[in-house]
């Protein structure tokens, strides 16, 4: 059976990969084809996308990867510290470009 369209979002947006969503989104499948015991309905695609938001989310957690939330404040350190060499680069091309202003 096709995964869904937006499988590969999903996936990117939980930090796992392509594959392990598709054996997921299987898991997922088996799992609503034995609650509802129909294949096609509404309720069983509701079951399904129920339980592959739960897998996923057992599987973050399980990974330890850090939160959205975490990440933002891990990027916003990360820029901090690139902060001062900015500035050193900066001042050496405005210090070079008065030298060659003055030697002209």
């Amino acid at each position: 059976m096709n995964s869904p369209m937006i499988l590969p979002w999903i996936a990117h947006k939980a930090g796992i990969s392509e594959a392990r969503a598709e054996e997921l989104w299987r898991e997922a499948l088996c799992h609503a084809t034995d609650s509802t015991g129909w294949v096609g309905t509404s309720d069983y695609w509701e079951a399904a996308e129920a339980h592959l938001h739960k897998l996923i989310e057992r599987e973050i957690s399980a990974n330890c990867l850090p939160t959205p939330e975490l990440s933002g404040w891990v990027r916003l350190q990360s820029r901090m510290a690139h902060l001062p060499l900015l500035l050193a680069e900066s001042w050496s091309i405005a210090w070079v470009r008065l030298l060659s202003a003055k030697a002209l």
